[in-house]
C-alpha cells in the first residue's frame, strides 16, 4: 500500500481530480466552491512544507516560486511562473495544470480550474497571511493557463464581468 501513501498525504489519479473538475462542472458554483477549497488546503500544506525549512520572509519571489514549484512539479499539480503585477492585481500562468488544459480549457472543454484556482489562493493566502483569490483568466492562445491574484473583493467582481462575458482587459479596468 506504499504507493497510495507518502509523507502522510492519499494520492489519487489525475483522472479523479478530471472528476471532480467535471462535477463542478455540472454542479455549479457550491461543488466548484468546495473543489477550490480542496486546493486551498493543498496550497497551504506546500506552503506549511515549505516554511519548515525556511521562512518565507526569507525568500525573495524567484525563490518562492522555485520551492512551490519543486513542491507542485513533484505532485502533479503543474508549475507556477509570476507573469506580471499591474495596479491592485497580478498574472500568474500555470503550465500542465492538474485541472487544465493548456489554453485554459478543462479537461471536459469547459473553463475551468477550480482546484488550481484553489491552490493559488491556498499558497499565496498561507505566504501573505491574509486572504487572496484567484480568478482563471479567459484563454489567450498562448502557452499554459493564466490566472488573475489580488483581493478577494476586487476578484469577485472580475469573477462576475468574466462570466457575463466581458473580455479580460474590459473586466480588469476599475479594479
Amino acid at each position: 500500500m506504499s504507493d497510495f501513501r507518502l509523507e502522510g498525504e492519499v494520492r489519487i489519479p489525475a483522472v479523479a481530480l478530471h472528476a471532480l473538475v467535471a462535477a463542478a462542472e455540472r454542479g455549479g458554483e457550491p461543488v466548484a466552491a468546495a473543489v477550490r477549497e480542496a486546493g486551498r488546503a493543498t496550497g497551504e500544506d506546500i506552503t506549511r512544507r515549505i516554511t519548515l525549512v525556511v521562512s518565507i520572509s526569507e525568500l525573495d519571489t524567484n525563490d518562492f516560486w522555485s520551492a512551490v514549484n519543486a513542491e507542485t512539479g513533484a505532485r502533479g499539480l503543474g508549475t507556477f511562473h509570476w507573469a506580471s503585477a499591474v495596479g491592485g492585481h497580478a498574472e500568474l500562468v500555470v503550465f500542465e495544470a492538474a485541472d487544465a488544459e493548456e489554453g485554459g480549457r478543462s479537461p471536459t472543454g469547459h473553463r475551468a480550474a477550480p482546484f488550481t484556482e484553489g491552490l493559488i489562493e491556498g499558497l499565496l493566502g498561507a505566504a501573505a497571511e491574509e486572504p487572496v483569490a484567484a480568478v482563471q483568466a479567459p484563454p489567450d492562445g498562448g502557452e499554459g493557463v493564466r490566472f488573475v491574484v489580488g483581493s478577494p473583493t476586487a476578484l469577485r467582481h472580475l469573477r462576475m464581468r468574466l462570466q457575463a462575458g466581458a473580455p479580460l482587459e474590459q473586466a480588469l479596468e476599475g479594479i
